[in-house]
Formats: structure tokens, sequence, C-alpha cells
């Protein structure tokens, strides 16, 4: 086992193997009771890239913004100050540099890269996360340190949830390979009408504190025996874990390990 410092005068994480992982929630397991789960940030934590992101960005390539998210897109580009032009493209496409240079907030923009599909078919959009996942080589960018993991709740009946700030419908196809059900998934849920994406949410955002929330409506009862995340905004999911564990984390997830008790981290 080795540390990982965070930089400064903080204590450093340590980091450690899959096996001593399993060890730390095996022993977790024993004091929580066979009721507990494991929870999974998607993007950067089960795989490397984010599958949300290059499916906005096949969307934006694409010209693919329909006039159904018009009003929506303008309110929001309004609303945080980007100057934006044109149609319902042009505007996703302000709203998306705007988010690039940091000038427009996270949780509002992964919401909206979700609720930007407005108009369009589930299956329409079925089609193009598959052509997005297979141009992307998605099965090669799973992480194979949490494979075992995955095994080991499989074969032990311990329920394996996902919450994600991604949209839904691609957190759905990307987990399928890992055997995770479309019922142990939060992620951002645009609404749906008359068999069509509308622009807004049904759901309340999965963000931040958004996804402790979204994991409670899924398992009021839940206990939490493992969490893992990437990013400063999957800290309160990991608060709840008895095994809190980063993968690959960002600077800002660094930046606040010390207020995660006893967060370890996965040597990928």
């Amino acid at each position: 086992m080795t540390a990982a410092h965070q930089g400064g005068s903080a204590a450093p994480i340590p980091r450690e193997s899959t096996s001593d992982i399993l060890r730390r929630i095996e022993a977790a397991r024993a004091a929580l009771g066979p009721g507990a789960a494991l929870a999974f940030d998607a993007d950067g934590t089960l795989w490397e890239g984010d599958v949300g992101f290059d499916l906005f960005e096949a969307f934006l390539a694409g010209r693919c913004a329909r006039p159904e998210a018009e009003a929506a897109l303008r309110r929001e580009a309004e609303a945080f100050g980007v100057a934006a032009e044109g149609g319902a493209h042009e505007i996703a496409s302000a709203l998306h540099a705007a988010f690039a240079a940091e000038r427009y907030p996270e949780d509002r923009a992964f919401a909206m890269m979700a609720w930007a599909f407005a108009g369009w078919r589930e299956d329409e959009l079925a089609a193009l996360i598959d052509r997005v996942l297979e141009e992307k080589g998605h099965a090669g960018r799973i992480r194979p340190a949490l494979l075992p993991i995955l095994d080991w709740a499989r074969s032990r009946g311990v329920a394996v949830y996902v919450v994600s700030a991604s949209p839904r419908a691609v957190i759905e196809r990307a987990v399928r390979r890992l055997g995770v059900a479309p019922e142990r998934i939060a992620a951002m849920t645009p609404a749906v009408r008359e068999g069509r994406l509308a622009a807004e949410l049904a759901a309340p955002p999965t963000y931040g504190d958004g996804k402790t929330r979204a994991l409670e409506r899924l398992f009021p009862a839940l206990a939490v025996l493992a969490a893992f995340g990437d990013s400063a905004y999957d800290a309160a999911l990991l608060r709840t874990a008895r095994v809190p564990v980063a993968v690959a984390p960002s600077p800002k997830l660094l930046a606040v390990a010390g207020s995660i008790p006893g967060l370890v981290l996965l040597d990928t």
C-alpha cells in the first residue's frame, strides 16, 4: 500500500489495490449486514472518459438540436448571460462553449445536455447513443481494476447502483455490459410527452448532493457499503459509504479529500 498526496499540508490518501479494497468491503459488509449495496459514479469512474460529453459533442457536430428545445435553451442562455443568436443549434453550441470556459455552472450544463434532445423520440436517441459508444470504443474504456469488485458483488447478491450526472439514456446503455439493471440507475432524466423528449427534467438533477438524494429515492433504506467516484461533485456520495473510494480523482476531488472520512484511492 502506498499513498497519494493531495498537495499542501493535507494528509496523503492511502492508495490501495483492488484486492485491498475488496478486503475492506468484506469487513464492512460483515458489520452492515446483507442489505448494503455498492454505489458508483459512471463517467471517469467506471470507465475512462465521459459518455455524456461524447454524446453531446456528437449532437452538436450533427446539428441535431430541434425547434422544440429552442425556447428553453434561450431562457437558459439569458439566465446565465450567455450571448446566443440564431436557433436551437447555435444556442446549444454557445452554452457548451460557456460551460467549457467555466462561465456556465456544471449542474445546469449537465441537466441541459439531457433535455436539449427535446423533440427526439427515445428510439432515435438510442440509435445515436449506440453509434457514439461504438465510435468511441466504449467497451475498451471500462476500468479493469473495477471488474473484480463488480464480479464480487454479483457473486454475493450485493446490489450495484450507478448514480451519474450524464443523461440517463446513455448511462443505461453504457452499463449494460456491466450487468447493472435500469431500475438501479439514477441520472439526468428528461421528461417525455407524447412519445418525445421534452425540454425539462422529469426528476431532480443528479449532481452533488442530488446524487445522494437520488440514491435515497431509489432505495430509502439503503446502506451504502462502498462508493466510488472521481469528481468533487461525487464527494457527497462518497461520504455516505462505509468504504469511500476515489478512482482516478480529479484535482478538485483531491482538494476536498480531507472532508471524506476514510477515503482511499484505487490503484488503477
